[in-house]
């Protein structure tokens, strides 16, 4: 069997295809989730303004009319598509598949042992076919899909120990860190950025408020600040912006402790690989453990 090169391979030559399909249900349920959301935010803001400036007279009343009834539109569209719920669903199924992938791959827990197991094989088949019948009921698999291991999996399981935590290491581990700091990072920024906003909408609220009562303005600034404001409060609770920060730099706390005893692991011990399936595990195991936490944070009721 020909060797592979750590450098120069990716997820995508192994990952199998149960992996692929649901990545691709999640995405297309995020943007769908996202867009319709952002409508119906944005028309029932706009819906507000309109109705603040509206006299009576000229083309506002008719404006705020429309973009009311186009909100709706959006909102009846999330209710009966629900495309949130089949975003998590699906990014769930996904992630549940890669962390059983890469566990068969480099041969942690629950799938050490020998590099050629029937044993271990009908395991991960049996747990991988689970989640299809599970995930299938929310059509995030089509009814042929049926569990598979791949070419690439095999082969990185019968790698030596050396290779597997090369390979383990550049792309599971600080692959996952990296994206998780990077996350962390766009959010915590998207966070100030947001609360900025619903603190200047507040204060020019309360000054027009103020400037309202004592006749300076006829305009009703506030209701207009006021329904901005709860916009941007919906979108951040949409989001969940703050606690997915806390989330990944909490993962990838855990990724950088495990990434340092998987480092010094001395791979030429009687109980190396025992120790290896363990720690491999552990590192999986903060994977699912964060994404449980991302799917509460972020449920809907149906």
């Amino acid at each position: 069997m020909a060797r592979w090169d750590p450098s120069t391979i990716d997820e995508a030559d192994f990952l199998p295809e149960p992996f692929r399909t649901a990545d691709q249900a999640a995405l297309l349920g995020q943007r769908q989730a996202l867009r319709w959301y952002r409508g119906l935010i944005l028309m029932l803001v706009l819906a507000a303004a309109m109705g603040v400036v509206a006299t009576g007279k000229g083309p506002a009343p008719l404006v705020s009319l429309a973009a009311f009834l186009v909100g709706c539109f959006f909102w009846s569209r999330l209710r009966a598509a629900n495309p949130q719920a089949h975003w998590y669903q699906a990014r769930a199924a996904a992630e549940s598949v890669k962390t059983l992938a890469w566990a068969y791959a480099v041969r942690a827990r629950p799938f050490a042992g020998p590099a050629e197991s029937l044993e271990v094989d009908e395991d991960y088949r049996a747990l991988v076919s689970q989640l299809l019948v599970t995930f299938g009921d929310y059509g995030v698999f089509p009814p042929q899909a049926a569990p598979e291991i791949t070419e690439g999996m095999r082969r990185l399981r019968a790698e030596s120990l050396v290779t597997r935590r090369t390979f383990y290491l550049r792309l599971r581990v600080e692959q996952q860190r990296t994206w998780y700091l990077a996350r962390a990072q766009a959010y915590e920024s998207q966070s100030v950025t947001w609360e900025l906003a619903t603190g200047v909408l507040m204060i020019v609220g309360a000054a027009g408020a103020v400037a309202q009562a004592t006749g300076v303005l006829s305009v009703s600034v506030f209701a207009a600040c006021a329904a901005a404001a709860a916009a941007v409060i919906a979108w951040t609770e949409l989001m969940q912006l703050r606690p997915l920060v806390l989330g990944y730099q909490l993962a990838a706390r855990e990724l950088d402790l495990v990434w340092g005893r998987l480092s010094t692991l001395e791979l030429g011990a009687r109980d190396a690989e025992a120790e290896w399936a363990r720690l491999a595990g552990d590192v999986e195991s903060a994977v699912a453990r964060e994404h449980t936490g991302w799917r509460s944070r972020r449920a809907f009721p149906r």
